[in-house]
């Protein structure tokens, strides 16, 4: 004898017909209704002080001497991954080094050249794979960097 955890108002077979005739949510509408959610959930908690949004004011805080003339003040990380500004004097010089996972690298002011290599200028962006190896830095007239590594700096310069 088959028992149902619960009674149906309904007899079995129009609750079994009604069941069958449910179609699923069109997918496109659904992205479009997420969307829409999540939206307003992200405005709701912008307008509640939710630090969904994070802002950094430009401050003298936070910065740290790395190496000599070569400042940096760490941005946002997620654990893993970390994001920099950095700033180097004129006449900086940043060591070689290799990359244990990406970079990447935008100019905001200044510039940045690599011994025996390219310069990067402002408004310039750069990717460095795993496994490329960068010779020494040098920031003649001094530059302010924006980086974002794929793992800690310290694995970049593990001399930190």
């Amino acid at each position: 004898m088959k028992t149902r955890a619960t009674t149906s108002p309904l007899p079995d077979p129009l609750t079994e017909a009604l069941l069958r005739s449910i179609r699923p949510l069109n997918p496109p509408r659904a992205a479009r209704l997420k969307t829409r959610v999540l939206g307003r959930i992200r405005l709701e908690a912008a307008q509640a002080g939710d630090p969904l949004i994070t802002t950094i004011p430009d401050s003298a805080e936070g910065w740290q001497e790395l190496i000599p003339n070569i400042r940096a003040k760490r941005v946002y990380t997620d654990g893993v991954a970390e994001s920099w500004l950095v700033r180097m004097e004129a006449g900086a010089r940043a060591p070689a080094h290799d990359h244990p996972a990406v970079e990447e690298c935008i100019v905001l002011s200044g510039s940045v050249r690599y011994i025996g290599g390219s310069t990067l200028r402002a408004g310039d962006y750069e990717v460095v794979q795993p496994g490329a190896h960068h010779t020494e830095l040098v920031s003649d007239h001094g530059a302010l960097v924006f980086l974002r590594y794929a793992a800690p700096l310290n694995q970049y310069l593990p001399q930190l």
